[in-house]
């Protein structure tokens, strides 16, 4: 030690040689946190206690960055690059040592020695340097909550030094008036919840050791944790303190298996959800007691769930070695009639069938799927949401887009430019209708944003020959509303002999009994119906096969009805070697005319080629299409005098007209709150809306007509390969 304290580099030739080694550096910020790294470090020497060698921890501060930011072995080049310079500027060995272990050692989460210890704890301080800030938000504002903010705001619970802490909490103020001053576009408005990670945290942790939940509520902050964006924090104190969670619900757990027995003696079957729905009632209330948002009280709901099946399990088989004893009856809670998958896909109070997509009953949906809600019904979630984007679709902002399945999983990916890719169905039943091109649009959008699109077509018309002249045609109608065909793929479901092999592959994974309880299929369905199923989860599993580039992160985009779909994807995605896909749910456009389906006896609400009355086509002539639209349902009183006092109903689940705006005629979400304003205000009247509606149409259609004569060739040719048909057809 008295030989490396005895000397010290000569500060002028560090000086200029540091300038050189860092000119032209890919990092162009490397010098000046180098530097103010160095100046924390002599503060915290000042301050501390600590038994550190200044001129080691200087010189190896102003090193630290020094090796290229790509790097995958950074502390080390940078550490070579150090002793490089000493040695030729005739530092004695054990200096040089020093200096070098202390630069490797302050990438470490936890550092062995005074010296790297130091240099660590200054490292993490400059994170709450505003010229850190600004110069990050100048740089990489996309990436500036990520890389930047959030490190920051989390950093208390990682300093260790009393004087790290002690700088860190006088340095707090002044960033947090840095940032308020900022544009809120770039920094988010509720920025300083996020620095309540921290006493959620030990908020938890008391609870848990047994303080009393009144107290412990009063002492954390009132908004909870946000959801989607910092969704990693939550599973992080929630994974923490899962087992004494589970030791807290434990009496839950018991009533559930009165509940499950209960219901067995009503309906001869183990409902499983029943032990489930105990499980998320004992959740939600401990995340009351803390204080925490709905959100977070559902994602606890799902891992206290998910990391506690082997409870579950134990559970089940008392109940089935409890109803033998009483019925005579032998039960296996692992047998595939009974397998713990159905818990997390049976909803025995609310099957949605194929094609079945209440636009009524979207909120129940949203409660009884559990998936994150976006729509009207949840705007500061919305909200949440729409911050991963630097220009939402209008679609995002006006809750046209009603619910997520762990879509903040696929936008951090994309966002941090990993590959992914955005999945649809589309069923060839007709011509395609503005239903379809809400999708369309919405494809678009993502493609835009770098994702890789994934278009399967389900041939479900009575005869197979049109099916592919009609997926040209949709292609091109996409393509006029700025689909890029060059960079989508697109194919017809039986075409596809990957598709088949995924499919049969599947079959072997899940159990009759699952498709039984997912999706009410019973004895009297033809043999078809447990198939077509199984296409419809290899549509959502197969572009993450060898041949289509391997795993990735994909977001599927269905209507809600098809969240059932999702999840049986995810419970076996993993089986494959998959990446448990993620979903967005776009509401349907509503139907201009009322339809009740013969088969099921259930009203059809959503636009469709079924009801021909009900749909607008690309191809619809102008003045059938004002008729339609003038015949509409809407959600208007009975009279004019009504209309004026009370108002109407705009929701466009209720009101066609309503819908048309929401998705073609009125995107923009300024304009379309106002005009939702004027219809509750009773100003605007039910014709002067149609009529607005139809012109905003008629004009629409002009240019998608126009849009598509003028395609190129290539775009052409693209969706007749595409389609598998000739090239010269036409």
């Amino acid at each position: 030690m008295a030989t490396t304290q005895s000397y010290a580099p000569d500060a002028h030739r560090l000086a200029a040689s540091l300038a050189a080694i860092y000119a032209g550096h890919p990092d162009a910020e490397g010098l000046p946190p180098a530097r103010r790294i160095a100046v924390i470090a002599a503060a915290l020497l000042d301050a501390g206690d600590l038994d550190a060698n200044l001129p080691v921890v200087n010189t190896a501060a102003l090193f630290h960055l020094a090796g290229p930011p790509d790097d995958a072995n950074r502390p080390a080049t940078s550490a070579a690059i150090a002793a490089a310079w000493l040695w030729g500027a005739g530092a004695p060995e054990p200096f040089v040592a020093a200096v070098s272990e202390t630069i490797r050692a302050a990438w470490d989460d936890a550092p062995d020695g005074a010296n790297g210890r130091l240099l660590w704890h200054a490292a993490l301080l400059d994170l709450l340097s505003v010229e850190r800030h600004a110069g990050c938000l100048r740089d990489r504002p996309a990436v500036y909550r990520r890389h930047c903010l959030l490190p920051a705001l989390g950093l208390r619970a990682r300093l260790t030094l009393p004087a790290a802490i002690a700088m860190h909490d006088a340095r707090v103020s002044g960033l947090a008036a840095w940032l308020d001053g900022q544009d809120t576009a770039l920094v988010p408005t509720d920025w300083r919840r996020l620095a309540q990670v921290d006493n959620i945290r030990q908020g938890v942790n008391r609870l848990l050791a047994g303080a009393d939940p009144a107290l412990v509520r009063s002492e954390m902050p009132a908004g909870g944790l946000p959801y989607a964006e910092y969704r990693g924090q939550q599973r992080a104190i929630i994974a923490a303190s899962h087992d004494r969670i589970l030791e807290l619900t434990h009496a839950r757990i018991e009533a559930s298996r009165n509940v499950a027995a209960e219901k067995y003696l009503e309906s001869d079957t183990i409902h499983k959800p029943a032990v489930e729905e105990n499980l998320f009632v004992s959740a939600r209330r401990r995340a009351r007691q803390l204080g925490l948002s709905a959100e977070t009280a559902e994602d606890i709901a799902r891992l206290l769930l998910s990391n506690a099946r082997e409870v579950q399990e134990r559970t089940l088989n008392d109940i089935a070695q409890r109803l033998s004893r009483l019925h005579g009856q032998i039960l296996d809670a692992d047998s595939p009639e009974t397998r713990t998958e159905e818990a997390d896909i049976a909803i025995p109070s609310l099957v949605v069938r194929t094609g079945d997509q209440p636009l009524a009953r979207e909120n129940e949906l949203i409660k009884e799927l559990r998936v994150t809600g976006l729509n009207e019904a949840y705007p500061e979630q919305r909200h949440q949401f729409a911050q991963w984007f630097n220009s939402p679709h209008p679609y995002m902002q006006t809750g046209q887009i009603v619910g997520s399945r762990d879509a903040d999983l696929f936008l951090q990916a994309l966002t941090g430019g990993a590959r992914c890719k955005v999945i649809a169905t589309m069923a060839l039943d007709g011509p395609m209708h503005l239903g379809h091109g809400a999708l369309a649009k919405l494809l678009g959008y993502f493609q835009s944003l770098g994702a890789e699109i994934v278009l399967a077509f389900r041939d479900e018309l009575p005869e197979r020959g049109p099916a592919r002249r009609l997926m040209r045609d949709s292609l091109l109608d996409m393509a006029a509303d700025g689909l890029d065909l060059s960079r989508t793929d697109a194919y017809l479901q039986p075409a596809r002999s990957g598709i088949i092999e995924t499919a049969f592959a599947l079959g072997e994974a899940i159990p009759l009994s699952l498709l039984n309880s997912a999706l009410g299929l019973r004895l009297r369905d033809s043999a078809t119906a447990t198939f077509l199923p199984l296409l419809r989860l290899a549509d959502i599993l197969h572009p993450q096969r060898d041949e289509c580039g391997g795993p990735c992160r994909t977001l599927v985009i269905d209507g809600i009805g098809g969240d059932v779909y999702v999840r049986m994807a995810r419970n076996v995605a993993e089986r494959f070697g998959f990446v448990k896909p993620s979903a967005l749910y776009l509401r349907m456009m509503r139907s201009l005319a009322t339809y009740r389906d013969p088969r099921t006896g259930s009203a059809v609400e959503v636009m469709t080629n079924a009801v021909p009355p009900g749909r607008i086509t690309y191809d619809d002539h102008p003045d059938d299409l004002r008729r339609r639209i003038g015949r509409a349902y809407t959600g208007g009183r009975r009279t004019l005098a009504e209309q004026r006092e009370l108002g109407g109903n705009p929701d466009p689940r209720v009101c066609a007209v309503a819908s048309l705006h929401a998705f073609y005629a009125t995107a923009d979400a300024e304009e379309y709150a106002a005009l939702q304003a004027q219809c509750r205000s009773g100003s605007l009247l039910c014709g002067e809306c149609k009529a607005s509606a139809a012109d905003a149409l008629v004009e629409y259609l002009a240019r998608h007509r126009q849009s598509r004569a003028k395609l190129p060739v290539p775009a052409v040719r693209r969706a007749q390969t595409l389609a598998g048909l000739p090239a010269e057809e036409d």
